[in-house]
């Protein structure tokens, strides 16, 4: 019986260390991709817009798993799940815009774009950090 639980409880630990893995991968996979489109649009530096997008979606993709998400929550918000799901699904909507927006020259929309992917990301952190 000891054992039984014991063996319960490592795997509830490596399974909670994983997702937070997952979890921490993620935002800073995002996080550099999202710095990296910024500093390519401040620069003309279209390149690096693309190469930030890249990140941004690989970081969204690990990330979108509602079963995931809802495993990082706090007890407390974990009924929200459906919020933090919709803002991944909204960044990955703003990808698909920007790029769009980038292959037609429109420069500004793009910014646009990314301005709203930031607002995905802050609507999902100000659910988890209580702002």
């Amino acid at each position: 019986m000891k054992l039984t639980k014991i063996l319960a409880a490592a795997v509830l630990s490596v399974t909670v260390a994983s997702s937070n893995d997952i979890m921490m991968e993620s935002m800073a996979t995002m996080d550099n991709g999202m710095s990296m489109i910024q500093k390519g649009f401040m620069n003309n530096n279209l390149k690096l817009v693309k190469e930030g997008m890249t990140l941004v979606n690989k970081g969204n993709n690990q990330f979108s798993n509602p079963k995931l998400i809802k495993k990082y929550l706090p007890k407390d918000k974990r009924h929200m799940v459906n919020v933090a799901e919709n803002q991944a699904k909204r960044i990955t909507l703003d990808l698909n815009v920007l790029e769009i927006r980038l292959d037609n020259k429109a420069y500004t929309s793009a910014a646009t774009a990314y301005s709203d992917m930031l607002n995905a990301c802050s609507r999902c952190h100000a659910i988890v950090r209580n702002w």
